[in-house]
């Protein structure tokens, strides 16, 4: 059970017996699950206020924490789950998406447990790069597993070019993606790559951290991998270093790692908590086939701490980084620190402030816009279909001051066809502003 509620994009609604999707009353929680269990198609619950909700695919970066009203349960196929590992390198858990806790930042460079279960295990390569020379950054992943018929997947910065030339992948030792753009189908159709420039704001709010610009700023060179099922891999490259947003469904069995245990709970994925769990240092022996680059592993400089700014870059770095959110202005100003450059608290703040600038500029008139920081356009994009909707409210609000039909009276409300009318009892004030990608079951890379 999960302190979550699950409403609107973060999952798909299931209607249950008599509700045409709105939901139905039911006065305890077990006759909610009564109701889903013997229901084609429903995997969860959401259930609160004497209301029971059927759902299927979850995805728990998108739900909101619950106020207590209402609660999520999974009964049956576990939901979906989002790990992004950014910068140098800082990480948000399946359970902690948001960064409402902080991250998890690992300065050593090595190779690390990203994810480890019985089906899959991915590991993250960390390295020095020119622009953080004391601190480590993500540099590579490999996944093998038995999900995957234990083959492997491997892609790293090799050098000795900088940019997505000097990024290699392979497929079971042999080289895939070379050119940009290509794309790879693996002979068992397990695994679907791609090389080309794809929009970072497409896949998660903070893909471009560091090293991918401002939001807005379009296309980038990338890795985006399909595995099925269900598992998206996607890598924004840099100079020597990546940025990653793994986007999966829940394997069956104990999950751990610097991705965290995806139990829900936010709190037992901190670097204490993953370090009591042995998971927390390098590894002696890793999937990745061969040694890191040596640059990578040496260090030619000791790590920074915000106590090693000059007060002037330390001044420029608190500028920089007022946009982002509290948990993350920490992150933000290191990040400033270690570079020696202010434009990377830019890009961190702006990456990260987006959507709640968005929401703040929204709020005074009470308007939910859910889906318009999902859709992956640029900033600009979306402040002018601000500046149109509000000179439609405004229309509006004049033509309801002069006709009864009073169109004014229905601002700020979607019109909800009857599979939706569960969203509008779920429907927080806020929007949700996360825009992840989004598995549909058609891989985007067919396209």
């Amino acid at each position: 059970q999960c302190n979550l509620n699950c409403f609107g994009e973060s999952a798909t609604p299931v209607p249950l017996p008599g509700g045409n999707g709105n939901g139905i009353a039911a006065g305890t929680i077990e006759m909610c699950r009564d109701f889903c269990m013997g229901t084609d198609g429903c995997e969860a619950i959401v259930f609160g206020q004497g209301m029971c909700y059927g759902k299927k695919d979850i995805r728990t970066s998108k739900c909101q924490p619950s106020d207590g009203l209402f609660k999520t349960e999974v009964l049956t196929r576990m939901p979906y789950g989002t790990c992004i590992i950014m910068g140098d390198p800082h990480v948000l858990t399946f359970d902690n998406p948001l960064g409402a806790i902080g991250d998890i930042t690992q300065l050593t460079a090595g190779d690390y447990v990203m994810v480890e279960s019985d089906l899959l295990t991915i590991h993250g390569r960390f390295g020095y790069c020119d622009r953080f020379p004391g601190e480590a950054s993500l540099t590579g992943l490999s996944i093998t597993g038995s999900i995957m018929k234990n083959q492997k997947l491997d892609f790293e910065w090799k050098g000795p070019d900088k940019g997505p030339s000097g990024f290699s992948a392979t497929w079971n030792g042999a080289q895939i993606l070379m050119a940009l753009p290509s794309d790879f189908t693996s002979d068992d159709g397990l695994v679907k790559g791609a090389k080309a420039n794809i929009n970072p704001d497409d896949v998660h709010r903070q893909a471009r951290h560091t090293i991918g610009g401002d939001v807005g700023s379009g296309d980038m060179p990338s890795f985006k991998f399909e595995i099925a099922p269900d598992i998206t891999i996607y890598a924004l490259l840099g100079d020597q270093t990546m940025n990653a947003v793994i986007t999966m469904r829940k394997p069956s069995g104990e999950v751990d790692g610097y991705c965290g245990n995806f139990n829900c709970m936010a709190e037992d994925d901190t670097l204490e908590e993953i370090g009591k769990r042995g998971l927390a240092a390098p590894l002696a022996k890793s999937v990745f086939q061969g040694a890191a680059p040596a640059g990578q592993a040496r260090a030619s400089g000791m790590p920074k701490t915000l106590n090693d700014c000059s007060p002037t870059l330390l001044a420029q770095a608190q500028e920089s980084c007022t946009g982002a959110e509290d948990a993350m202005k920490q992150d933000c100003m290191f990040d400033v620190c270690a570079s020696g450059s202010a434009e990377a608290g830019k890009e961190d703040a702006m990456t990260a402030g987006i959507g709640e600038a968005m929401e703040a500029k929204f709020s005074f008139m009470g308007l939910v816009l859910p889906k318009l920081a999902n859709v992956g356009i640029s900033p600009h994009m979306q402040w002018m279909l601000v500046f149109v909707t509000m000179s439609f409210a405004a229309g509006g609000f004049v033509s309801g001051a002069w006709s009864r039909r009073g169109r004014g009276r229905t601002a700020g409300f979607a019109h909800l066809s009857t599979e939706d009318d569960e969203e509008a009892l779920l429907m927080p004030p806020a929007w949700e502003h996360e825009p992840l990608y989004q598995h549909d079951g058609d891989s985007e890379l067919d396209a």
